[in-house]
């Protein structure tokens, strides 16, 4: 009777076995890894996008009421807060036209109260008159009837602000890694509180276009500090926001600089950022 022989492989063999699928193995790592970094980075980058959207939209939505006269009061004297806070006026029940809790900040270069550490930004405050038609402030607050024009005491207690700027509130939010995420707020008079508008806002900057021949047009941008008592001048503003991912996405920490309007931002980390920007005609502000 016939044996069959037993087979096997030789100790070479198996150790050329080992290394072809540590390398398919490696090989597979490398392609998951990275398909993974790029679904990551996609992601954040359509983040990015997202907030931009979501803080211009907001933005031009509520700036471009500077301005606004109720019941064809136009031009409204004073439609930046400048120089020093809103006098605020009584209303037809004797309360205040101010239901924040809070200051609201001034139209200028640098934002008061301090921004956070290595963030320099500018803020903006415009005014607008309340009516049946436009009574709500960027907190989407509804102004009090007793507050609006007609029924106010005087156009000043009717009087509505929006303030915009970047701040670090008392509870901060912090992403994966234990970084505060950057982001941009509101303040509405008829508001008890700021609201947080986007996030990944890191910078914002702002110019003022100004119409200094009244043609209707504008003959030069200014940041505010530029525009000095020149504020009825005002008809654009021209935004500028450095918008940052909520996560790292940098394998590894790069140094970039973002021009912004009239500054620059230098960063060295692992995020990705992108400059976006937008120009808002002040309807309530033309010749």
């Amino acid at each position: 009777m016939k044996r069959n022989k037993q087979q096997g492989v030789t100790l070479i063999e198996l150790m050329v076995a080992m290394v072809v699928s540590m390398v398919l193995i490696a090989g597979v790592g490398t392609v998951y890894l990275s398909s993974k970094r790029n679904y990551q980075a996609r992601d954040q980058f359509s983040m990015m996008d997202e907030n931009a959207r979501v803080a211009l939209n907001s933005l031009k939505k509520h700036l471009e009421h500077a301005g606004y006269a109720a019941n064809g009061l136009f031009p409204l004297a004073h439609p930046f807060v400048v120089g020093s806070q809103p006098a605020w006026a009584a209303c037809s029940d004797g309360t205040s036209n101010k239901r924040t809790s809070s200051s609201m900040y001034l139209t200028q270069d640098g934002a008061v109260p301090a921004p956070p550490a290595n963030v320099k930004d500018d803020a903006v405050g415009i005014a607008f008159l309340s009516d049946d038609t436009l009574f709500t402030d960027c907190t989407n607050s509804a102004v009090p009837a007793v507050c609006r024009s007609g029924q106010a005491p005087s156009s000043q207690g009717s009087l509505v602000y929006n303030t915009f700027t970047l701040d670090q509130p008392s509870t901060v939010e912090k992403n994966s890694v234990g970084d505060v995420i950057p982001a941009l707020y509101c303040s509405g008079s008829a508001s008890a509180n700021r609201q947080m508008v986007a996030q990944g806002v890191e910078n914002i900057q702002l110019m003022y276009g100004v119409d200094s021949n009244m043609d209707g047009q504008v003959e030069q941008y200014f940041n505010a500090t530029g525009v000095g008592s020149n504020w009825d001048d005002v008809v654009s503003i021209k935004v500028g926001l450095l918008i940052k991912s909520l996560e790292p996405v940098l394998e590894k920490a790069e140094a970039r600089t973002y021009a912004l309007l009239d500054t620059s931002v230098s960063v060295n980390d692992r995020y990705q950022r992108g400059v976006y920007t937008e120009v808002i005609h002040l309807r309530n502000r033309s010749r």
